[in-house]
């Protein structure tokens, strides 16, 4: 088992998308994990490079990064990635008009977090986040 420890990244590409249609360039957000203090952990947010911003999560999220106290295991499936098929478990939540999904792989490694809401006028907005690239050994 390998476990997530400070200093360790990870990128995730993120497409967004309205009424179906691309609604910008994909971006790059990557996270590092700056410390780890007992369950709290500061994570380092960068975009494109970035604007780096900081923020508290817990050892519980996904990748130290995704909260998923609100979602309930819905499921697994096997998940073709960069790096290579992985075994993931599917967790949903639906929520006011949106929802989320997290495929969670071992180790407590999010491979993919999809989340949607409904605007006004009826148009699905989506963000997709996949990891494409991590420190780990995965």
């Amino acid at each position: 088992m390998t476990e997530i420890t400070e200093g360790v990244w990870f990128a995730y590409q993120l497409t967004v998308s309205c009424g179906g249609r691309n609604h910008k360039d994909p971006s790059i957000e990557k996270y590092t994990i700056v410390k780890i203090d007992g369950d709290d952990v500061t994570v380092q947010r960068e975009v494109d490079g970035a604007g780096a911003e900081t923020f508290e999560t817990k050892t519980t999220f996904g990748s130290c990064i995704f909260d998923m106290s609100d979602l309930e295991k819905k499921g697994s499936e096997n998940m073709t990635t960069p790096f290579g098929h992985i075994y993931v478990n599917i967790f949903e939540s639906s929520r006011d008009g949106g929802s989320e999904r997290v495929f969670l792989g071992k180790d407590n490694i999010v491979f993919r977090d999809v989340r949607t809401q409904l605007q006004s006028g009826g148009a699905l907005y989506t963000e997709t986040r996949e990891l494409c690239w991590t420190s780990m050994k995965l």
